[in-house]
C-alpha cells in the first residue's frame, strides 16, 4: 500500500490537535474516515504512530519522529501548489476568530469574499476578546484570528496588518468642559470599558493610572456594542475604536474628547498557526486585509508610536493619522 498525502494530513492534524475528533472537525471529515486513514498509514509504514486511551491519542516514539517528516512533506506539497501561480479553491473547515470591532464592521464582507472565492470552505466563527482568541490559538482551537493581541505562542504567527486607533468619546448631551481631557477630568464622569484582560481595559487603566487616578471605579462590560449604546445614551464615557464610532462622530451625535496624553494606536494582527501557513492562509489573510482597508478600519502610520501596551506594541512601527471624518478632524484641531 502506498502512502498518500491525505493519510499524512490525517496523521499530522491528529497529532497536533490531540484527538481523532478534533482532527476530523478541522479537516471536515467523519471520525471513522479520518481514523481509517491513520490506520492505513500505520499499516503502510508497518508501525504504530499513536497509543490510544479514552478517545485521546498520544504519539509513540516512532510517531514523534514521523511527525517532523510529515510536516516537511506537507510544507513541500504547499510549495509545489504555489508553482501554479494561484490558490485552488479551499475546502474543509476554517476556524476563524475575530474581536467584536472587526465583527461589527468587516466580518460580514470577509465571509462574503470567502464564500465567493472558496464556496466549499466551511467557516466556524468565534467572536470574543483578544485575550480569549489568543488562548484559543495557543491551544490550537482556532486557525486564524483577527484582533489586537499578539504573542500567543511560538507556534503562532502574528502578521501585522496595520494599526487601530482609539479615542475617548462622549455624548454631546454630557456637560464636559472644552479643552484638554485629562485623567483628573475623566474621574468626574462615569466610565465604562471592557472587562480584563482586554486591549480597551489596558488602555484605560494605563491612561488613568498614568495621571494619578484610580481605575477601580470604572464600570466593566463584555460587549462593545452595549458600551457604544451606553455612551450614545449619555450614561458613560469610554475609549472606543475610531472605526466603530466614525459614523456617530460624523453625525454629531458623539464627540471626541481631547485626551491628554493621547491614546496610542494599537497594532492589529492576523494571527494563525505556523503549521497551517501556506497559500490558503495567505489568501485568507489577504482577503481580510483588503476588506479592512476598504472599510477604513486600519490607520496609516506617519510618526513613531510610544510603547504603551508592553509586548503588544512594535517600537519600530510608525504613528497613525487615519482617514477620519471631518467632524473628528475638526475636533482635533488646536483651539485658538
Amino acid at each position: 500500500m502506498r502512502v498518500t498525502l491525505r493519510q499524512i494530513e490525517a496523521f499530522y492534524w491528529t497529532a497536533k490537535l490531540g484527538s481523532i475528533h478534533a482532527a476530523a472537525d478541522h479537516l471536515n471529515f467523519s471520525q471513522p474516515a479520518l481514523s481509517s486513514r491513520v490506520k492505513e498509514l500505520e499499516s503502510a509504514m508497518n508501525m504504530e504512530l499513536f497509543s490510544r486511551k479514552n478517545q485521546r491519542v498520544q504519539l509513540t516514539p516512532g510517531g514523534r519522529n514521523a511527525l517532523a517528516h510529515a510536516e516537511r512533506v506537507l510544507h513541500a506539497a504547499q510549495d509545489f501548489e504555489r508553482l501554479g501561480g494561484g490558490v485552488p479553491p479551499l475546502e474543509g473547515v476554517l476556524r476563524l476568530g475575530s474581536d467584536e470591532s472587526t465583527a461589527m464592521l468587516a466580518l460580514t464582507e470577509v465571509l462574503s469574499q470567502l464564500k465567493l472565492r472558496h464556496p466549499k470552505l466551511i467557516v466556524e466563527l468565534s467572536i470574543d476578546l483578544g485575550a480569549v482568541l489568543t488562548e484559543k490559538l495557543r491551544k490550537r482551537e482556532l486557525d486564524v484570528a483577527l484582533h489586537t493581541y499578539g504573542g500567543a505562542a511560538s507556534h503562532v504567527i502574528d502578521e501585522l496588518l496595520g494599526w487601530e486607533e482609539f479615542e475617548w468619546v462622549a455624548s454631546r448631551e454630557l456637560d464636559i468642559p472644552d479643552g484638554d481631557f485629562t485623567p483628573a477630568v475623566a474621574a468626574r464622569f462615569p466610565m465604562v470599558t471592557n472587562s480584563p484582560p482586554s486591549t480597551l481595559n489596558a488602555l484605560v487603566r494605563k491612561w488613568l493610572e498614568g495621571g494619578g487616578q484610580e481605575f477601580e471605579g470604572v464600570n466593566s462590560c463584555n460587549s462593545l456594542q452595549l458600551m457604544l449604546q451606553l455612551v450614545r445614551a449619555g450614561h458613560a464615557i469610554a475609549v472606543l475604536p475610531v472605526p466603530v464610532v466614525r459614523e456617530h462622530l460624523a453625525s454629531g451625535e458623539l464627540r471626541v474628547l481631547h485626551a491628554r496624553p493621547h491614546i496610542p494606536p494599537v497594532p492589529y494582527y492576523a494571527c494563525y498557526l505556523k503549521e497551517a501557513r501556506g497559500p490558503g492562509i495567505a489568501a485568507i489573510v489577504e482577503i481580510a486585509r483588503s476588506v479592512l482597508e476598504n472599510v477604513r478600519f486600519l490607520a496609516r502610520m506617519t510618526e513613531p508610536v510610544p510603547q504603551e501596551l508592553g509586548a503588544a506594541q512594535d517600537p519600530a512601527a510608525a504613528r497613525a493619522e487615519p482617514d477620519l471624518p471631518q467632524a473628528l478632524t475638526a475636533a482635533r484641531r488646536p483651539r485658538p
